[in-house]
């Protein structure tokens, strides 16, 4: 993992869809404008594609969603390796939470919030609605502008670099939201969070701590989110006057779910394993932490990452002792077994499991990738297949697929489910390479000949596109 400011590059390719400023742009071409950065942001960096991770930002996400002025909007939520605290939206609903975020907030509804503001971006349509009142300016433009907002929203010197080379065309522009923008992005996010929930008072909370942990930063290491969301005291009285104006509402979810995740991250972040062994060890002895129960699974992943597996098993079965139902516990002693090459025994704890959470995500994928490695390939493919029927496709499913269906013999299926893992990703020329090599597969086959050449056309069309 590597911070996002460090791989992000100014030439991102986004569709043509008209030429002049004053167009409507439909929903369908916000999308794609929206879907062209993920792409490219996709290329540029590795997201966290860990699958309890995915499944948690993806569900509360939704959640915060549902509660919004617009639930039939498509939204994708995706978690950014970077330690600076921030988040931001792309047109068509791609948000992004920076890793620091989660760790820098002390309750969910802290996050909650920030994402819940990110929506109201979206809904509003604040980005490309700042752009089509700019003098006028055609609208591919714009939506180079755009690029180098969102950029901006990542780190504001690549986001100046970008502006630049734009105007150096002749175009003028700015790229932050307006002060009416964040008070409405606030008041209709604040509203979501209530409908959703959570604590409308974690939204002036988390930019009050923001804004007192910002006296301690000079020059470029203030918060990401500070830079391209600023906190004043008048928002921040602003929001608790909000705030208070709601009937405290009784607030029914899970909020161990977030320390886990919290200190997973915490774990994944690390670039010295040793270091954080040491970290909990000390944490665990003092008492010093949010929730002790996360902080003792946080050092049972620590063990695991230098190989005290005996440690780390003795913390998690304690765990799992006290909630032995916690599928995070579950999932984390799985891979236990399969580091220590009781594969077998991993097995029976994903088969257990899908008992108490059928189908459920990210215990499908673990248990798909046991599969495989156990060279049960068939098996691995009903349950990938019945993810798809769910309709929650991802990267790692479309990959994981092909490796099936691959060592399944089916060599057609393999290299078309290769292609959708590219198209997912954006790498469309490679994504049509696999569809032609799936179509060679499929000679004789004239119904598995006749789905691959309609969609190599529609990633053809897609393609040209991108590249106008």
């Amino acid at each position: 993992m590597w911070p996002l400011s460090e791989a992000l590059s100014t030439d991102i390719a986004l569709p043509e869809i008209g030429d002049s400023a004053g167009a409507f742009i439909s929903p369908q071409q916000e999308y794609q404008i929206g879907l062209g950065f993920y792409w490219r942001l996709q290329q540029s960096i590795d997201l966290i594609d860990d699958p309890e991770v995915d499944s948690y930002i993806q569900a509360l996400g939704h959640r915060l969603v549902t509660g919004s002025d617009a639930p039939q909007l498509p939204f994708t939520f995706f978690m950014v390796p970077d330690p600076s605290v921030n988040a931001f939206a792309a047109p068509g609903g791609f948000i992004g939470v920076h890793s620091g975020l989660i760790l820098t907030s002390q309750r969910e509804d802290e996050v909650a919030s920030v994402l819940a503001h990110e929506i109201a971006h979206v809904t509003q349509r604040h980005l490309l609605r700042s752009f089509e009142r700019s003098q006028n300016m055609s609208l591919p433009m714009t939506i180079a502008m755009i690029a180098a907002a969102l950029l901006g929203a990542a780190d504001p010197q690549m986001g100046a670099a970008a502006i630049m080379a734009v105007q150096a065309g002749g175009v003028q522009g700015q790229i932050n939201f307006t002060r009416t923008n964040e008070s409405e992005a606030d008041n209709l996010g604040m509203q979501t969070l209530v409908r959703s929930g959570f604590d409308a008072l974690a939204m002036p909370a988390f930019f009050e701590r923001l804004q007192q942990a910002s006296r301690f930063y000079t020059g470029n290491v203030v918060p990401e989110f500070l830079r391209t969301h600023p906190v004043t005291t008048s928002r921040i009285a602003e929001a608790r006057g909000r705030a208070v104006s709601y009937p405290l509402m009784p607030q029914i979810r899970d909020n161990l779910q977030f320390y886990l995740i919290r200190e997973k991250l915490r774990v994944m972040a690390s670039t010295d394993s040793n270091q954080m062994v040491q970290y909990y060890a000390d944490v665990v002895k003092t008492g010093n932490s949010l929730n002790a129960t996360a902080t003792q699974y946080g050092y049972s992943l620590a063990l695991s990452a230098v190989g005290n597996y005996a440690q780390a098993r003795k913390i998690l079965l304690k765990l799992i002792e006290q909630d032995d139902d916690r599928l995070s516990y579950q999932l984390a002693l799985a891979d236990i077994e399969i580091a220590v090459g009781r594969l077998s025994i991993a097995l029976e704890i994903y088969q257990e499991n899908q008992k108490l959470y059928p189908d459920d995500r990210a215990l499908t994928l673990k248990q798909v990738d046991a599969l495989l490695q156990a060279n049960l390939p068939e098996e691995a493919s009903k349950l990938l297949l019945i993810q798809l029927e769910l309709g929650v496709p991802s990267q790692q499913l479309y990959k994981l697929l092909a490796q099936a269906k691959g060592d399944m013999g089916e060599k057609s299926q393999a290299h078309s489910w290769l292609a959708e893992y590219y198209y997912s990703s954006g790498r469309l020329n490679q994504a049509a390479d696999q569809l032609r090599i799936a179509a060679d597969y499929a000679k004789g086959d004239e119904y598995q000949l006749a789905k691959l050449s309609s969609r190599l056309r529609n990633v053809e069309i897609t393609l040209s596109e991108m590249e106008n």
